[in-house]
């Protein structure tokens, strides 16, 4: 990131890192830590833009180093195919719906699906369910992907009620964040909205954030089952709240 003292680069380097850290961990994270710090030095807009590569290669590279989970989470093609045609339909979505209607009804459907995991703890999709809901997730995610630029919100609480083990958890999102980054980042190059400055600088983030995936995926390792689906709905609290906060209160 040229043009910062090193005093602020080192932040910028420490939020890539902790992001990194978080997505090893979880899957999750990166963009939800690393974005709010970067975006406080360089902007808003500057720091989205950076965040394309790290987002895209951590992603892929998640994906193929936990590829032999890929037994463990069966509904992967109902999850990926209908993605596309929901991003085709975002994109449209986006030039008529506030930003504000959108994110108010991601942050409601999480804190709706955490207060139903409060009621209901054991809750587990399973047989039919989770195959039945599949594309409706997978579609409402490219929407949401395309109109909003984020699809955790759709995504995670369908994964986190299949009930899988951490490695399976993380290589389903990261898998689905793949198809949906990669295809969004195809998009802003057809639409010459990437230029090389961007790129080189989203491909320098790449490294910091890289670099600590080894650290998450060692506490991962670690963790009790239990403990990593309480870390899991902690972030899709945050996540709610930084929506409704975005679009109501800054």
């Amino acid at each position: 990131m040229p043009d910062l003292p090193w005093g602020e680069l080192l932040v910028i380097v420490a939020a890539l890192a902790a992001g990194g850290t978080t997505k090893g961990l979880t899957g999750l994270g990166l963009p939800m830590v690393a974005v709010p710090v970067l975006a406080g030095f360089l902007g808003v807009e500057r720091a989205v833009l950076i965040m394309i590569m790290p987002v895209i290669v951590l992603n892929f590279w998640l994906m193929w180093s936990l590829r032999d989970c890929l037994h463990e989470v069966p509904e992967t093609p109902r999850l990926l195919l209908p993605s596309l045609p929901g991003i085709a339909l975002g994109a449209g979505i986006l030039l008529f719906a506030s930003n504000r209607v959108l994110s108010t009804v991601l942050a409601a459907w999480i804190l709706a699906y955490l207060l139903l995991r409060f009621l209901h703890p054991t809750m587990k999709l399973e047989g039919d369910a989770r195959r039945r809901v599949a594309p409706v997730v997978g579609f409402s995610a490219g929407v949401m992907q395309a109109a909003t630029g984020i699809s955790a919100p759709v995504l995670v609480p369908y994964v986190d009620a299949l009930g899988l083990s951490p490695r399976a958890y993380v290589f389903a999102v990261s898998t689905v964040f793949s198809m949906l980054s990669g295809t969004h980042f195809l998009l802003m190059l057809s639409l010459h909205a990437y230029s090389v400055q961007q790129l080189a600088e989203s491909l320098l983030a790449v490294v910091p954030a890289i670099a600590f995936v080894p650290l998450g995926a060692k506490l991962r390792g670690i963790l009790d089952p239990q403990l990593f689906g309480r870390i899991i709905r902690g972030l899709m609290l945050i996540m709610a709240g930084r929506l409704l906060y975005a679009v109501w209160l800054s």
